[in-house]
């Protein structure tokens, strides 16, 4: 009888280590609530606020968590003081498939003490990085614009103050059914966009009746045209939004030492628009 109930207790506890193996306790996370970044600039230096933010690439204690779409509630299972990296991420040229950190914005980092099954917000801020540099930035509100350089159609660039994004003016292009392609380049060629990075981006907000088309001309010097490269481009939108074009790329490919910005605006052949305009908005040439 003595041996059977040893033999019951032995059998117990083998039975429930067993379990403890197999199905080890989970550990209870804590929650870290994300909000929407805040954006801030220096107006004489970096020109608009306008900003897309869409998702964080969060990083805890030197791991990569995973990239969030904000707002975001997030579990974490570290415990105690955790040093807490966000980094701004957006979609390269619009598209959602094709989400990126934008590398001209400062990453948030924040120690915070972390408690299990406790919610703790974060609201992380940021601003452009100190090293970005702007070849241009074309808000469209001194009387005058960069682009001019007219390549095909016979619709520019005119100044409109009946559809603004901010400020006074944004920059209205007009087409028709006579008149119903457009191709403007800036009238200057611009350098040295990737002594430092091969990282260059072409940032804008916009409005549009017809879907345009962004690109560089690449010279060898600044006066003999080489290439003209078209990729990158956005749909029509009736509301303004953000987007951010990825040229590095299109800068890289020819190994030309100037680049001019190009953009070809159309009515597309099987459209019934009798007019179409394109307003645009704080271009902004950026790189390191």
């Amino acid at each position: 009888m003595r041996n059977s109930y040893i033999l019951l207790v032995l059998g117990f506890l083998y039975f429930n280590l067993s379990c403890e193996v197999i199905n080890p306790a989970e550990e209870i996370p804590a929650y870290l609530y994300i909000t929407p970044f805040s954006f801030s600039v220096n107006p004489a230096k970096h020109g608009s606020a306008s900003a897309n933010i869409t998702e964080a690439w969060l990083s805890v204690n030197g791991d990569f968590l995973g990239v969030y779409s904000l707002p975001a509630t997030v579990p974490v299972l570290a415990k105690g003081t955790a040093n807490i990296r966000l980094e701004p991420g957006i979609y390269d040229n619009g598209i959602r498939a094709t989400p990126n950190v934008y590398p001209f914005y400062q990453p948030f980092v924040v120690d915070q003490v972390l408690m299990p099954n406790q919610v703790d917000t974060i609201r992380p801020a940021t601003t452009y990085q100190d090293a970005v540099r702007f070849s241009f930035i074309e808000n469209f509100e001194n009387g005058s614009h960069i682009f001019t350089d007219q390549l095909e159609g016979q619709s520019g660039f005119t100044l409109s103050n009946d559809f603004i994004f901010e400020g006074s003016h944004s920059g209205l292009i007009t087409l028709n059914k006579a008149n119903a392609l457009v191709e403007i380049a800036s009238a200057q060629a611009y350098t040295q966009l990737t002594s430092v990075s091969p990282r260059v981006y072409l940032e804008m907000d916009y409005q549009s009746d017809v879907p345009v088309v962004w690109g560089v001309i690449g010279f060898t010097n600044v006066i003999s045209e080489q290439q003209k490269i078209l990729e990158p481009g956005f749909r029509a939108r009736n509301n303004w939004n953000k987007i951010y074009f990825d040229l590095s790329l299109l800068v890289l490919e020819g190994n030309y030492t100037a680049h001019k910005i190009l953009l070809q605006a159309a009515i597309p052949a099987d459209s019934n628009l009798e007019e179409a305009k394109v307003y645009l908005d704080n271009i902004k040439l950026v790189h390191f």
